[in-house]
């Protein structure tokens, strides 16, 4: 064997191994399954080794059931989830967060009406959380908002840290600038000469919207003073599918009314060439505003970096959104709803 100390299982054919596997480093047995079809009539051996001492970790192997079969052994089922099953298959499926605590979650199952459903309660965990909660099942016209939803936030997106705002700005206004990064990956975003910067400034206040008080942000109107290309307007027109505008510039300051039509989700690709993009959409059926970051350049340095971020906004009364967009080389940042959002 290659590595030291090893605990494995082999095939053995003519003194050599032709195929191994070892565990997952628990105490939990698992199907593990070899293709031997290329083998058949040759003599073979199954050679169980355990040559650590425990000084490195897990120091024995577990070995049960080993069983000839046609078919290759199913994956262990471990979920804990609750599902929906239409015609035998799972359609959905949510579990919790690995806590105690009873949190909403929701389906859209608009694409399901007139079919038989039902709802199945799976709990196979045999380790870690081996339960799992679930109460007031309930159908409803609006999805039911969980914890994250139901917040305040100060702003959806994920790169938004450590917010700092300052006293006795000019006209008494209340300033803010965050750290535009997120700890899940600061140490690996592949940009040079630093990593990380910060949002644009923003002037924050408080405005009663609706009978509540909200929180209302927009950027510094001293922004403007940075404007030195000239103003480019695109008159209303229906789009159907994608269509490029003739708008351009390493960094921009985007103003735009937006409505849906008959499209289930519509919106603007910017920073779009060689194949990337970065996605400001509204999806119809959630009522959310989305950032889609997933086609923004290099995103494969870190798991977490690529994703959709989200926020609830109602459309007009006509049917549509206004959106304040400010790009530049490395950011993109979204304003909606009066600076609610």
């Amino acid at each position: 064997m290659s590595q030291a100390n090893p605990t494995a299982v082999n095939l053995v054919i003519g003194g050599k191994v032709v195929e191994t596997t070892t565990g997952n480093n628990s105490g939990s047995l698992a199907w593990t399954t070899w293709d031997t079809s290329a083998y058949q009539g040759q003599q073979a051996q199954l050679q169980v080794v355990d040559q650590n001492d425990g000084s490195t970790g897990w120091g024995h192997l577990m070995v049960g059931d080993i069983v000839f079969a046609s078919e290759k052994a199913p994956v262990w089922d471990t979920q804990t989830s609750v599902d929906l099953v239409v015609d035998g298959q799972v359609v959905r499926s949510a579990t919790g967060k690995n806590s105690e605590s009873l949190d909403w979650a929701s389906w859209n199952v608009a694409d399901l009406q007139g079919k038989q459903a039902s709802i199945r309660i799976v709990d196979n965990a045999t380790g870690g959380w081996g339960h799992i909660l679930a109460d007031d099942f309930s159908l409803a016209d609006e999805p039911a908002l969980n914890q994250l939803q139901r917040a305040d936030w100060i702003d959806y997106g994920a790169d938004f840290y450590a917010e700092n705002t300052w006293n006795d700005a000019p006209g008494g206004r209340r300033v803010n600038v965050a750290w535009m990064n997120d700890w899940a990956y600061a140490a690996n975003v592949p940009t040079t000469p630093w990593q990380g910067a910060e949002t644009f400034p923003r002037t924050e206040s408080l405005q009663t919207i609706g009978g509540k008080v909200r929180l209302v942000q927009t950027p510094v109107p001293a922004l403007a003073n940075l404007r030195t290309g000239p103003v480019v307007t695109v008159r209303k027109q229906s789009v159907a599918g994608t269509k490029p505008l003739a708008v351009s510039g390493a960094e921009l300051d985007v103003q735009a009314r937006l409505t849906a039509g008959t499209a289930s989700t519509f919106g603007l690709n910017v920073r779009t060439g060689g194949g990337q993009y970065t996605q400001i959409g509204y999806d119809t059926s959630t009522g959310e505003l989305y950032v889609d970051r997933t086609h923004s350049g290099q995103t494969d340095f870190n798991a977490a970096f690529p994703g959709r971020a989200t926020a609830p906004v109602a459309l007009d009364a006509a049917g549509g959104i206004g959106l304040r967009i400010l790009i530049d080389p490395s950011s993109v940042e979204v304003f909606t709803a009066d600076g609610t959002r």
